[in-house]
């Protein structure tokens, strides 16, 4: 999968590079995510989202987008001490993820659809009693993390524009302990929210 995605990124850079009609931006926002698995609903995690861009037409209303973001996820629930609940846990697993996707282009709006694949590069778990790691014995985290994504875009001008995406993990990040599956969940998911501004510095933006 490693190998699938850097052959796949370094073709479009090729080939983005030999493109007249390259874009090439930065990005920054926030992610608002959950962890389906763990017990605790809702898109309570904040996160960091920052990265590179760049996209090229590949036909009329088609175009081709990857980006390199740097990417907070994870889960949160925050203890409810005025009912006397004191239940507290924060899961942390920030990754560096490559989505790649094609856009349909119309007017100012990009609808987007595609697959990223992320690889973590920390991890912090933490409960009400302090920081803790999970035992040896059981299922760990995994490095690595591949979903699918659903977006939009919408440009103020040719330069600027805003993002809305909605991600999910297609694999498990960490298996259930018990070996179990629920319908075909067999482990924890990230799903997560991202929002962001992204700025064009090279290319002229798509005509909208």
């Amino acid at each position: 999968m490693k190998s699938f995605f850097t052959i796949t990124i370094v073709l479009f850079v090729c080939k983005s590079v030999s493109a007249q009609n390259i874009n090439i931006g930065a990005l920054a926002g926030v992610n608002a995510s959950q962890v389906s698995g763990d017990g605790y609903i809702g898109f309570k995690k904040a996160g960091i989202l920052v990265g590179l861009y760049s996209n090229f037409n590949i036909s009329e209303k088609l175009n081709f987008q990857f980006e390199i973001n740097y990417s907070e996820k994870g889960s949160r629930r925050n203890p409810k001490t005025d009912e006397g609940d004191t239940d507290f846990f924060l899961l942390r697993m920030n990754y560096v993820e490559v989505p790649m996707m094609l856009r349909y282009q119309k007017k100012r709006f990009n609808y987007e659809a595609g697959l990223y694949y992320a690889q973590l590069v920390s991890d912090y778990l933490e409960d009400e009693n302090g920081r803790f790691e999970i035992p040896e014995q059981l299922n760990q985290l995994k490095g690595s993390d591949v979903g699918f994504l659903l977006g939009l875009d919408f440009y103020f001008t040719e330069t600027i524009i805003m993002n809305w995406r909605f991600s999910t993990s297609i694999l498990p990040v960490r298996e259930f302990d018990s070996g179990a599956s629920f319908r075909f969940d067999s482990g924890l998911l990230h799903h997560y929210l991202s929002f962001s501004m992204r700025y064009e510095f090279i290319g002229k933006g798509d005509e909208k």
